[in-house]
């Protein structure tokens, strides 16, 4: 079966979770994906394990892909990195400024080599300014963003790191998006080019609702909040009660938030609303019979009372009936899945959202699938992820390298492969 990006070859030095679901989304385009591990293999094969060298972390971010090692540290892996960077339209790579010039994998080397390269380098906190060449995660860009003064839940007076991980997956489908838009530029003019993305870019991107500033509006009020944040800081108040003067003062539409565009408690569990537009709100105030309260004081004393009647309301009823009645009148509304619920979900199983896999190693998984798919193209069937050192024989021979040359590099411990 053909996809969109059959025929692209890509080769990635990466390892986590970022630039591997880059790869992901491009395999399950129909790109030729092959990761390049180190000999111990990706961190995330170590973690919940369900084999030797295979974890569940590994297995849902890596399907599609072919797998081979290497020791980029080495004084032979030159030639590997050099056949890999001729022989690949993309290469993804995430490692440290620093790392990147000692493996000779950054985009001027790689491009020196193949002018046509797409070199998308990751940093995580963008290629410029002092922290260019530091290291870091997802939870990092949580808090330097500000995206997770907002987002993160508590947990004795302090914040805790946002799961997933969506730092990391946002900045793996904007580097998707920017090696596709890349490739799209060498049609059109013969060049390759570095593409840059980072954890640090994608956290204000997807927080863009929150992290913005008008020098119109904004400058007296955001002083007089910092400085009512830090007294209350500096006595002792928690961290969810700041936050709440925050949200109080700053966040748009707040009211709107407590009542119509949220989750409620039921008879028997959860239930997700969502209705902002004027003719939403008035409908949901016709379906339910509550009040409508002054939205222009979303704290005061009647915007509270409506909010513990909307509250008692919707315990009065299952979940199912309350979908049944909300949709009814085309009120927006769904059900509130654990993540395992999510897996059988019969909406998200009939678009192919979550997929089985089997996996020669551990059995049969289901994991995440396409989020998007194309009219003209049928959607790829991917395979499970690859096994530590699975292709490098296979890879290396493609790529150039005679057998007898490929033995070397595993006898002297450069490579590895099955036997």
């Amino acid at each position: 079966m053909t996809g969109i990006l059959t025929g692209i070859k890509v080769v990635e030095f990466a390892q986590n979770a970022a630039v591997p679901y880059c790869g992901r989304l491009l395999a399950g385009m129909g790109a030729d994906v092959v990761k390049v591990e180190p000999l111990e293999g990706d961190a995330m094969r170590g973690l919940a394990q369900l084999a030797p060298n295979e974890g569940k972390a590994y297995a849902v971010i890596n399907p599609g892909k072919r797998g081979i090692t290497l020791d980029l540290g080495s004084d032979d892996a030159g030639t590997v990195v050099d056949a890999l960077f001729t022989w690949a339209d993309v290469a993804l790579v995430g490692f440290k400024q620093p790392d990147l010039l000692r493996y000779r994998i950054d985009d001027i080397h790689a491009r020196s080599i193949n002018s046509r390269l797409i070199h998308l380098t990751h940093t995580p906190f963008g290629p410029e300014g002092p922290d260019a060449d530091v290291g870091g995660y997802d939870v990092l860009v949580q808090g330097r963003s500000g995206a997770g003064f907002i987002m993160n839940r508590t947990e004795n007076g302090v914040p805790v790191s946002t799961r997933p991980a969506i730092n990391d997956f946002g900045t793996g489908i904007a580097s998707a998006l920017g090696v596709v838009a890349a490739l799209r530029h060498r049609d059109l003019t013969g060049e390759g080019q570095r593409v840059d993305a980072s954890l640090l870019g994608t956290a204000l991107a997807l927080a863009t609702p929150v992290v913005n500033f008008f020098e119109k509006i904004d400058p007296e009020a955001v002083a007089q909040l910092d400085e009512d944040l830090k007294l209350l800081q500096s006595a002792g108040v928690s961290f969810e009660e700041r936050r709440q003067v925050y949200e109080q003062r700053v966040v748009p539409g707040a009211g709107a938030f407590r009542l119509y565009f949220r989750h409620y408690a039921t008879a028997d569990g959860i239930i997700s609303v969502a209705g902002l537009s004027p003719g939403l709100i008035r409908r949901f105030h016709e379906i339910t019979g509550l009040q409508t309260p002054d939205r222009n004081d979303p704290h005061g004393a009647e915007f509270n009372a409506v909010v513990e009647a909307a509250d008692a309301l919707f315990r009065t009823k299952t979940t199912a009936e309350w979908i049944t009645k909300l949709r009814e009148a085309s009120y927006p509304c769904g059900p509130y899945n654990t993540p395992f619920e999510a897996i059988n979900d019969e909406q998200i199983r009939a678009n192919d959202f979550i997929i089985d896999f089997e996996h020669p190693a551990f059995g049969s998984y289901s994991a995440s699938g396409e989020p998007i798919r194309f009219g003209a193209v049928p959607a790829q069937k991917v395979g499970p992820s690859p096994g530590l050192g699975q292709h490098t024989r296979e890879v290396l021979a493609e790529v150039g390298l005679a057998d007898n040359a490929v033995d070397q590099l595993i006898a002297d411990g450069v490579v590895t492969s099955p036997s």
